[in-house]
């Protein structure tokens, strides 16, 4: 689930406890990076020497998510805060269950796609309480159909965030960390592996990493005849790991992923500016995570090129 790296010295018995460490801590969310990861790592040092498993983390998630979705549709302040309360707890859990999967030496595929199933039901828990907080708190001069159009518009562009986040930090991940495409490797074990007795979590994680690789690849996967990077490419890209344009790759994801979507929103509520929100997503929102996609295949295309003479 995460990238680890040790937060403190601890004796070779005990398990390591640890949050995102190198590319991942660079297109981390900054909220995620030097807030919630924190508190998250404190609960997780009391979570490992219990039954409780990382799974378990990952599904009660979309429970402290409908908290917020319903306490946003009671439309006063007070609970409003209280939903912001509500899905930061889900939040630092989300944090959590990786750093307590690796302690406890549990990740698995099944692991992967649970998580990844309970984020999205998280936030779509969530969205319903906004879309019935703007149904019955409509801004003037602005009908109930306008106002759900462009929370749709915001839903979908914070999904294409955290989609996109998922596939291009596994592809960094790899060619910076271990100096490999490994993500289309990976996908056709995955997919050839795959049988009648694979769970549906299984078959789950085949489908994400595959529409991953249509969308940002521009290729339908076979199994048979898509590549990894060559490993000249990958070379090339690792050279320039310092350089402007790379860092520059880290830092628009970071403020461009699903986990820095759902912190300005819970901001947006926080500050008592919900609409405004809705609007800045559905807007320059969508411009926005349209342009660093476009970036990011460019920037991988750029390296696919021979390298000049």
């Amino acid at each position: 689930m995460t990238t680890l790296e040790p937060q403190a010295a601890l004796a070779p018995s005990l398990p390591v406890i640890a949050g995102p460490a190198g590319w991942k801590r660079r297109v981390e969310d900054p909220f995620n990076t030097h807030y919630r990861y924190p508190v998250a790592l404190w609960m997780v040092k009391y979570l490992v020497k219990t039954p409780i498993t990382p799974n378990q983390v990952s599904l009660v998630q979309p429970l402290f998510a409908a908290c917020a979705g319903y306490l946003l549709t009671i439309g006063d302040w007070r609970a409003n805060l209280g939903a912001v309360a509500m899905f930061e707890l889900r939040s630092i859990l989300d944090c959590a269950d990786g750093s307590l999967a690796r302690a406890k030496k549990m990740s698995s595929p099944n692991g992967h796609a649970i998580d990844a199933m309970a984020d999205w039901l998280g936030v779509v828990l969530l969205y319903l309480g906004i879309y019935h907080f703007l149904w019955f708190h409509t801004p003037s001069g602005v009908s109930q159909m306008m106002a759900m159009t462009v929370v749709s518009f915001a839903l979908v562009q914070g999904a294409l965030r955290s989609f996109a986040f998922d596939y291009f930090k596994n592809k960094y991940l790899g060619i910076y960390e271990r100096s490999v495409d490994e993500a289309p490797e990976i996908l056709r074990s995955k997919v050839l592996g795959l049988s009648k007795g694979s769970s549906v979590f299984a078959h789950i994680d085949v489908l994400i990493m595959r529409a991953g690789h249509l969308l940002f690849e521009l290729e339908w996967f076979d199994p048979t005849r898509s590549r990894s990077m060559s490993a000249d490419a990958v070379d090339r890209m690792t050279d320039e790991e310092s350089s402007p344009r790379t860092k520059l790759i880290g830092m628009l994801w970071s403020i461009s992923g699903g986990d820095a979507f759902l912190s300005f929103v819970i901001l947006s509520i926080l500050v008592g500016q919900l609409w405004a929100g809705q609007v800045f997503f559905a807007t320059v929102g969508c411009v926005w995570i349209f342009g660093v996609v476009l970036y990011n295949v460019a920037f991988l295309r750029r390296y696919r090129e021979p390298a000049e003479a």
